[in-house]
């Protein structure tokens, strides 16, 4: 029988969403470690959490980062010879039943990672899930709600702590990908969660997506796109800075902070050209 885990990054987290995030989980796999980046309520997440045994918790002394803080879910997954792991964001809630229908297509050939059917708060989405079909193979997904194979990902470079937030989830689907194993999305509702302050807009007539992110996201956002592009040779530069363009254009229709954001849009630009591979 394998044996499974739930792994959530911390930052400053609303308890009471987070309490519903480990409520829908933790009756589903072994164990849940919560990886807290220096949190300012972080006594309040111990005093509330981490009576139950089955909950652990690992305290950064500084904000590492999203790709740093799954590193180690990923290492301790190891350590406590784990063959699956959840990954969840502080805000998503998985449904009930999850890991029992993850558990269905664990044995999918070549399988690194599995996830699910993604329902945001704020908008709508189409992520690629072919209708009539249990299960798809597909290039990439988020982090959140994906079933990682602790196996496949030990035969990978593991997440890529340079990146800090933004790209990770996509940087390590394309790792595992050229590992020799296979991302899978299951026909199934398997999480409500919240990117951003999402909307559905429209540019030029077609259909977008602006997530409101803060300028400080923005800059990770570009300069991680561009390192991507970099680290990648079937990562197209020329696409990369295409959806910048797109963004900035949503970003000065759409957004607020409009001059901050586009700021650090084009400083991360900058910054992901310098970046060494």
């Amino acid at each position: 029988m394998n044996k499974t885990m739930a792994g959530i990054v911390l930052f400053n987290p609303d308890l009471e969403r987070l309490n519903e995030n480990i409520s829908a989980v933790i009756t589903q796999v072994d164990n849940v470690l919560l990886v807290d980046n220096n949190s300012n309520n972080l006594e309040e997440i111990e005093k509330k959490f981490c009576k139950n045994e089955k909950i652990s918790l690992l305290k950064n002394s500084s904000n590492l980062g999203i790709a740093t803080a799954l590193a180690q879910i990923m290492e301790y997954a190891s350590q406590q010879q784990v063959d699956w792991v959840l990954t969840l964001d502080q805000d998503s809630v998985c449904r009930p039943g999850l890991i029992s229908e993850y558990e269905k297509y664990i044995e999918l050939p070549s399988v690194g990672m599995l996830t699910c059917k993604i329902t945001d708060r704020n908008f709508k989405a189409n992520y690629g899930v072919q209708s009539g079909k249990a299960v798809s193979e597909i290039e990439k997904c988020i982090t959140a709600a994906s079933f990682v194979n602790v196996a496949a990902y030990e035969l990978s470079d593991g997440f890529d702590k340079k990146m800090f937030i933004d790209g990770v989830d996509f940087d390590i689907c394309i790792n595992l990908r050229h590992h020799g194993f296979k991302i899978y999305r299951v026909n199934y509702d398997g999480l409500l969660q919240e990117v951003g302050n999402g909307k559905n807009v429209k540019i030029f007539g077609k259909p977008y997506i602006i997530y409101n992110h803060s300028p400080f996201r923005c800059y990770y956002i570009a300069r991680n796109n561009i390192y991507l592009a970099k680290k990648y040779s079937d990562v197209s530069m020329q696409h990369m800075i295409g959806k910048e363009i797109l963004a900035e254009i949503a970003t000065v229709l759409y957004e607020n902070q409009k001059l901050k954001k586009l700021k650090q849009r084009w400083r991360g630009i900058c910054d992901g050209l310098k970046m060494k591979v």
